[in-house]
């Protein structure tokens, strides 16, 4: 089975107008539709507000924005160290400019969390820093310094192209995503060069301990859409507990499927059958989502919704 990677992140929020006015400022298309009382049960929006489709210019990328009260606690605490296992971590965009970025984030109610550094992975030299807003949705920001960034088109701030989960066990993990037609082609083990360690908060271990294991996987092998893993071996913290349901934050990753029977069929076969939060059933759901769908959760609590493709 090998279908394609995440188009949609579903986001849970008392922040809307706020989170749309930086999708606006980026000029990505706006939908605002009812939430249906589908949509409400699926993930624990408030059916009384309009849900928001933002499209990104490419088409190729969209973040649903589903209203809560702003007392609905927050899937991952605003103060939690970066690495803690738990949900879905952050989702990532490119820019041109790590400085711009900055002050454009700022204006839009993102806050830095840890400041752009300069590291390096294989080959590949970037400038990271992560930001987070007050639904504790964490955002990194990626510049490419060397070698140039090719075949990637955007203005100002790209798409959303990667999500990452902190794990227990990145090949646990890695194992229930098999199974969704993932398959890892980044890995690595190990200190991070340069900066790194301070983008993920780990500047204050001894170097020889302070490795970690990031992998990436993607039907294709190809960063659109693909999910990014990461465990601390040495320095292992414990795992939040997240409600599959309800919340407020990085409430899901939106996968679509070319047969999502299919797909469900081969969750329920697996040893992650006992992780499916939403079984397969036709909703009404905003946009491409809506349709025949389920959800199932990573076994650190990461939400997945998988969906049939439709014309």
């Amino acid at each position: 089975m090998r279908e394609t990677g995440f188009s949609h992140v579903v986001i849970t929020t008392s922040n809307a107008q706020q989170l749309g006015g930086f999708f606006a400022a980026l000029d990505w298309h706006q939908q605002s539709t009812p939430v249906s009382a589908d949509a409400a049960d699926f993930w624990g929006a408030d059916g009384t507000q309009a849900a928001e489709r933002w499209v990104a210019p490419s088409g190729a990328c969209e973040v649903v924005l589903l209203p809560v009260a702003n007392t609905t606690p927050v899937l991952r605490p605003v103060d939690c160290a970066v690495t803690t296992p738990g949900g879905l971590f952050d989702i990532n965009m490119r820019t041109w400019d790590s400085e711009w970025a900055r002050d454009f984030l700022h204006t839009h109610g993102w806050r830095e969390l840890v400041p752009a550094v300069a590291w390096q992975f294989g080959e590949v030299h970037t400038s990271e820093g992560l930001y987070i807003q007050d639904d504790g949705i964490v955002m990194a920001v990626m510049q490419r310094l060397s070698p140039p960034l090719e075949g990637i088109e955007f203005d100002r701030m790209s798409d959303v192209f990667n999500s990452t989960q902190m794990v227990s066990n990145v090949e646990a993990t890695l194992a229930f995503l098999k199974v969704l037609g993932f398959e890892r082609f980044i890995d690595h083990a190990g200190p991070l060069p340069g900066e790194g360690p301070r983008v993920l908060q780990l500047e204050q271990y001894p170097v020889e301990t302070a490795g970690i294991h990031l992998s990436i996987a993607h039907p294709e092998a190809a960063m659109s859409g693909s999910i990014e893993l990461i465990d601390v071996p040495e320095h292992p913290l414990p795992c939040l507990e997240v409600p599959n349901t309800d919340g407020r934050g990085l409430r899901a990753l939106a996968i679509p499927c070319n047969d999502v029977a299919e797909t469900f069929a081969a969750i329920n076969d697996s040893r992650w059958s006992g992780q499916v939060c939403q079984p397969l059933a036709e909703r009404d759901l905003p946009g491409l989502l809506g349709g025949q769908c389920f959800a199932v959760t990573a076994p650190d609590g990461g939400r997945l919704d998988l969906y049939q493709i439709t014309q």
